[in-house]
């Protein structure tokens, strides 16, 4: 959680950053600023700046109060590495063929938005993926019942493995009991299917 916190809330480069640097560059039909699509996408990425900025202002203020962060961190996770590395793609692809230049001293920014390109992969890792996130936001903060698991209630080193998996499948998934000799026939279709497969 502290993690996804810290994430969260890590700079880099921004709508204000990429809004300077629109400009004074040129897109493939003229100054960039003038770009529908791209002052369209400019004001989304304002937008959830601001909603970024508000969320991590509710989390200072239950940091104040004692209280413990929470699943808002994963939102202001997902949001800000995800925006990262879509700001920095395009500021490079705006680059056109000079985009592929990373040297600090030749680059808008001294290479930020290089970086941020290079960087945002990694934080879009660090502290869950960005579907454990969802799940986080949708099971705690939406109230959507969690996926269906039949090895809930099992210690990960008491999961079958191997063949022993397929056969714990085959059974567990059944809604009703069944007897060993249905269990093991279902199990063993299933093994000979894989082995016409493949």
């Amino acid at each position: 959680m502290n993690e996804r916190l810290a994430i969260g809330t890590s700079g880099g480069v921004g709508p204000e950053d990429i809004l300077a640097f629109a400009a004074q560059a040129n897109g493939a039909d003229g100054p960039l600023l003038k770009d529908a699509a791209f002052r369209q996408t400019l004001a989304d990425w304002w937008v959830q700046s601001e909603g970024l900025r508000n969320t991590r202002m509710r989390t200072i203020t239950a940091l104040s109060k004692g209280q413990v962060p929470g699943p808002e961190s994963s939102i202001g996770k997902i949001v800000a590495a995800n925006q990262l590395q879509a700001i920095g793609n395009t500021a490079i692809e705006a680059g056109d063929q000079y985009g592929i230049i990373s040297d600090p001293a030749l680059t808008p920014l001294k290479g930020a938005f290089h970086a941020a390109t290079m960087w945002a992969p990694g934080l879009r890792i660090a502290g869950g993926t960005d579907e454990i996130l969802k799940n986080i936001i949708a099971e705690r903060v939406l109230g959507l019942p969690g996926e269906i698991r039949v090895d809930k209630d099992q210690a990960f080193r008491d999961l079958p493995v191997g063949r022993e998996q397929i056969f714990f499948r085959c059974v567990a998934n059944r809604s009703r009991p069944v007897s060993i000799n249905t269990g093991l026939s279902r199990f063993f279709h299933v093994i000979k299917e894989m082995d016409d497969d493949g």
